[in-house]
């Protein structure tokens, strides 16, 4: 697959917009893992992580299959 500079730069911002998501979740994640899983707010901050990683993953392939 060949694909011209600004569809790469457009799948690179997605690409760290999704590495940002899937760090922000594992910090969540870390948190509920340490005893604290009754913490809602940990909770809450882990589903908007997993969500904003999925839009950008979602976003990513329907740019690699345009």
């Amino acid at each position: 697959m060949i694909i011209d500079r600004e569809t790469f730069t457009e799948l690179a911002v997605h690409l760290k917009l999704a590495s940002d998501a899937i760090l922000k979740t594992a910090r969540h994640l870390a948190v509920l893992s340490n005893g604290d899983s009754s913490n809602e707010e940990q909770w809450a901050g882990t589903l908007d992580s997993l969500m904003a990683m999925n839009t950008e993953i979602t976003v990513m392939e329907k740019i690699l299959r345009a």
